[in-house]
């Protein structure tokens, strides 16, 4: 018992101590299932930040979805895609989200010490899998993984690399991002729980390791229409 109060604590430290410059989305995992199937998540993550997910479907079979973030020093990311699902039996769901997003990030090397500051865009392609309301608790549950690319031309390095050295530079970089969640509550008004891990991969030698937190958990509420 206390072994795994000590590494829950260490964990919780490490989360409220991050000071990556991208962090793992908490972006819905919807499971959109017929037209005009209405989705709002609303939640903040531990790392921290306050989040927002609005999901929709248009036909029966594409559905979109929009997603913002916001933090401390002016931090924030927003996204959007269109997406294919498609309902399967048992109450499961099958999605496939694609589309761009943008962001401003913040990072700071208390070693050196120094900031790392700019914006940067994003593309990526997700594909969703869960099942929805459960017997027990009205449960949904899935996983989500997301893949894209995540590129920062213009980032102000303020000493954060090395010190005593300002400059200008860049950044490109492949992203990994599963995530798996679940829902419970009434049949329209749930609560929402989120655990996600990133992964950050540079392309080019020229390139910057771009600093980012790995893990991240969210807590919310979820309505559906």
């Amino acid at each position: 018992m206390k072994r795994h109060t000590y590494i829950l604590g260490i964990i919780t430290v490490i989360l409220f101590n991050s000071c990556g410059f991208y962090q793992s989305q908490m972006v819905d995992v919807p499971l959109i299932s017929y037209k005009k199937d209405l989705r709002i998540d609303v939640g903040a993550s531990i790392n921290p930040s306050v989040y927002t997910t609005v999901s929709y479907g248009l036909t029966n079979k594409l559905s979109i979805q929009s997603y913002a973030k916001i933090s401390d020093k002016n931090v924030y990311y927003v996204q959007g895609a269109l997406g294919l699902y498609k309902k399967l039996n048992d109450n499961r769901v099958l999605e496939w989200y694609n589309g761009v997003g943008y962001g401003y990030g913040d990072a700071y090397n208390d070693a050196n010490p120094g900031n790392l500051t700019g914006n940067y865009h994003q593309i990526f392609t997700q594909l969703n899998y869960g099942k929805k309301s459960c017997h027990f608790a009205n449960l949904d549950i899935g996983i989500g993984f997301k893949a894209g690319y995540i590129g920062a031309t213009l980032l102000n390095d303020n000493n954060y690399y090395e010190p005593f050295q300002t400059s200008n530079v860049k950044s490109r970089s492949l992203l990994f991002e599963p995530q798996a969640f679940l829902r419970f509550g009434g049949k329209h008004l749930k609560f929402s729980t989120k655990l996600g891990y990133g992964a950050l991969f540079k392309l080019f030698k020229t390139d910057k390791e771009l600093p980012y937190d790995p893990l991240n958990m969210g807590i919310g509420i979820n309505y559906s229409f």
